[in-house]
C-alpha cells in the first residue's frame, strides 16, 4: 500500500501549532496534533523523517489579480514575476512568487498571484532548527482553499473565514476557483472584522457574484460568529478530516487545511520547489548512478551495450570539438567585421547629426505609445495630456502602480526617452491616487 506522512506547522503570533497526518491513496487522517510556544519543542514531539509544510499568516504576503494570455501553468510561472514588475512595493528579485489555482476568461487565464519579501521567508526559515527545515511554505489562503473544497457539492459561490487570536483570513470561491483572497490583523479586536468582511464580499455582490454561505473557522469562530453580517448565510465550518477531536476542530481547521494542500495544491510551494522539479531531480540521480546499476546487474549482454553507447557518445564529443575547432577561425572573422560595421554606422551617424543637428521629437510615436499603455494597463486612466517643448505631461488616476512603477511604465512607451513623476497624491478611494508624469520625448 502507497502511505506517506507529513508535518504541518501553523506560525501565529503566540503560539505554533503542528499536525502530523498520513495518506494513503488521497485520503488524508490526522494521527497528531501538538501545539507549543516554540518550534524546537513542538518538533521534538513529532517525527524527524517526515517533510515539514509551514503555514504562515495571509497578511505576510501580497496579492494581485493578473490576466495572462496563457494556460500552461509552467509559462504562467515564468511569466509572473515581469507581469508583476513595478505593481508592488518591493522590487521583484526580493520576491518569492506564486499563484494559487487559475480560472479561465475570455481574456485568457486569471491568476491569483501571491508574493513573499524573501527576507520574511528567511526569517521564519530560521526559526527551524537545522535539519528540520520545511520542505514547502504556503500561505493560510492554500490551506483554506483545500477546505473550501470539501464544503459544498454544488458550484455556487461561497467563502471560508479563518479568525485566529490575532488574524483573519478569508477566501472566496466560484466553481472550485478563487474569487477572492484576503487578510487582516486583528490583534484581538474581532469586531473589526465585520467591516473588514462587508467589505470583502460587497464588491463580489456588486459584480454579480453573490455570495450564498460563509463558512466560519478557527480559535477565535465562537466569538465572531454573532457579530458577522448577515450579508450572506452564516455557518461553522464542516469537519473535513479524520483524526481531531469534534469540540476541538474549529482551532485545527486551518492546520488540516494545510494537510489537505499537500496533496490537493502539491505543486504550490513558495520556496520554489514544484512536483515537477522533484521528478526531475529524482531522474537525475536515477541517471548519476547508471553505470553502477548496469555493472550490479551484472549481464554480460547488459554491459557490452552500455559500453558501446558510452564508446559512441565518446565518438561524438570527440567530432563536436573537431567540428567547432574548425570553424572557430571563421566565427572570429565575423564577429571582428561586426564589430567594425558598428564602429563605422556610429561613426555615420555622428556626421549626419553634425550636418543636420538634432532630430525633432517624436510626439506621434508618444502618442501611438500612450495609447498602448492605456489599453495594457487598465488600471491607469489618463484625463488630460499635454505637450510641451520637448516633453509631454501626462495627469490620470492609478491604483496598485507605486511611483517607481509609473516612472518604469511611461518611461518604456514607445518615443519616450525618460520620465519623471511629478505628483503622486492618495485618491479618494484608499487604494487610488491622483498622478502627474512628465515624458521626455527623444
Amino acid at each position: 500500500m502507497i502511505r506517506s506522512t507529513g508535518i504541518i506547522v501553523a506560525i501565529g503570533a503566540h503560539e505554533v501549532r503542528g499536525l502530523l497526518f498520513s495518506s494513503l491513496f488521497g485520503r488524508m487522517k490526522v494521527e497528531k496534533t501538538q501545539s507549543s510556544s516554540a518550534i524546537e519543542e513542538l518538533l521534538s514531539e513529532l517525527p524527524s523523517d517526515a517533510p515539514i509544510t509551514a503555514v504562515l499568516p495571509g497578511h505576510l504576503f501580497m496579492t494581485r489579480t493578473v490576466t495572462v494570455p496563457f494556460a500552461d501553468a509552467k509559462i504562467i510561472r515564468k511569466v509572473l514575476p515581469s507581469e508583476l514588475d513595478g505593481t508592488l512595493p518591493l522590487p521583484i528579485e526580493d520576491l518569492l512568487i506564486e499563484n494559487a489555482p487559475a480560472a479561465r476568461s475570455d481574456k485568457g487565464t486569471v491568476v491569483f498571484a501571491l508574493a513573499l519579501p524573501k527576507k520574511t521567508a528567511a526569517d521564519y526559515m530560521a526559526l527551524f532548527p537545522d535539519g528540520r527545515k520545511p520542505v514547502r511554505i504556503v500561505p493560510d489562503f492554500i490551506a483554506l482553499l483545500s477546505l473550501a473544497r470539501h464544503c459544498h457539492d454544488d458550484n455556487g459561490i461561497y467563502g471560508v473565514l479563518d479568525i485566529d487570536g490575532d488574524s483573519a483570513s478569508v477566501v472566496i470561491i466560484g466553481d472550485g476557483r478563487p474569487l477572492a483572497m484576503r487578510s487582516t490583523r486583528t490583534d484581538g479586536d474581532w469586531r473589526s472584522i465585520v467591516p473588514w468582511i462587508e467589505a470583502t464580499i460587497t464588491p463580489l455582490r456588486n459584480e454579480g457574484n453573490q455570495v450564498d454561505i460563509l463558512y466560519v473557522t478557527g480559535a477565535a469562530a465562537a466569538h465572531v460568529l454573532p457579530l458577522l453580517p448577515r450579508m450572506a448565510q452564516i455557518a461553522p465550518r464542516p469537519e473535513a478530516v479524520k483524526g481531531v477531536d469534534t469540540r476541538e476542530w474549529p482551532a485545527w481547521a486551518g492546520v488540516a487545511g494545510g494537510a489537505l494542500s499537500a496533496s490537493e495544491f502539491s505543486s504550490f510551494n513558495v520556496l520554489g520547489v514544484h512536483a515537477d522539479d522533484g521528478t526531475f531531480t529524482r531522474t537525475l540521480r536515477i541517471l548519476s548512478v547508471g553505470s553502477a546499476i548496469v555493472l550490479v546487474l551484472g549481464t554480460a549482454d547488459t554491459y557490452v551495450r552500455y559500453r558501446t553507447a558510452s564508446d559512441a557518445v565518446a565518438a561524438l564529443k570527440a567530432e563536436s570539438r573537431r567540428v567547432f575547432s574548425s570553424v572557430m577561425p571563421q566565427v572570429k572573422h565575423i564577429v571582428k567585421e561586426d564589430a567594425q560595421l558598428k564602429v563605422a554606422l556610429v561613426s555615420e551617424r555622428q556626421t549626419r547629426d553634425a550636418l543636420l543637428g538634432a532630430s525633432s521629437p517624436s510626439y506621434l510615436a508618444i502618442a501611438h505609445g500612450l495609447g498602448r499603455l492605456v489599453i495594457d494597463h487598465p488600471e491607469l486612466k489618463v484625463r488630460e495630456a499635454a505637450v510641451e517643448a520637448g516633453s509631454l505631461t501626462v495627469i490620470g488616476d492609478g491604483r496598485g502602480v507605486g511611483s517607481d512603477g509609473l516612472k518604469k511604465l511611461f518611461s518604456a512607451i514607445d518615443g519616450a526617452q525618460g520620465a519623471q513623476v511629478e505628483e503622486l497624491v492618495q485618491g479618494v478611494d484608499p487604494n487610488t491616487y491622483r498622478f502627474r508624469v512628465k515624458v521626455q520625448v527623444k
